[in-house]
Order: C-alpha cells, then structure tokens, then sequence
C-alpha cells in the first residue's frame, strides 16, 4: 500500500531536511530543489534550494552523490501548451 506524506511549502524547506518522497515538493513552483538520496537508503536530503542552479548545486553532481532534481514550472498551472522555437 502507498503511504501518503504531507506535502511541503517553500518556507518549510532547509538545507539538510529529510524527505521520504518528492512527490511532497509537488506544490512548490519555479525554485529548483536538489534532493540527494543516499545508495543505502530511501530518504532524500535536500541539498540546495534556488531560483536559478549555480556552482553550489553543481558540487551536488561533482561529488558522486545520486542527485534528483526537482523543479515545477508554474507555467504548467495555467493548461496552455507552449512551445520554445
């Protein structure tokens, strides 16, 4: 049976806080959160937060770390298809 966790907002999140599954970021819009998750584990552990990825989050990547990252585009709230030429 799937387990439902509660969902987070924004304000919520920090550096370090573990997360049981990403789906609980589902309400978060346009910020990228890197979820690290240990090979031993089925935790994740957030590991940046931003609007924009920068060399912080790439350390993430360079470190050998089994990396998810999460990132919601409001746009999609909207319904509309768009397309980039």
């Amino acid at each position: 049976m799937e387990e439902i966790y509660n969902k987070f907002e924004l304000e919520d999140l920090y550096i370090g806080m573990e997360i049981k599954d990403k789906d609980q970021l589902s309400g978060i819009y346009d910020t990228w959160i890197m979820l690290v998750k240990s090979s031993d584990s089925d935790v994740y552990t957030v590991g940046f937060i931003g609007k924009e990825t920068n060399t912080e989050s790439d350390k993430l990547f360079a470190q050998g770390n089994v990396v998810c990252p999460v990132y919601n585009d409001s746009i999609e709230l909207e319904g509309d298809i768009y397309y980039e030429e």
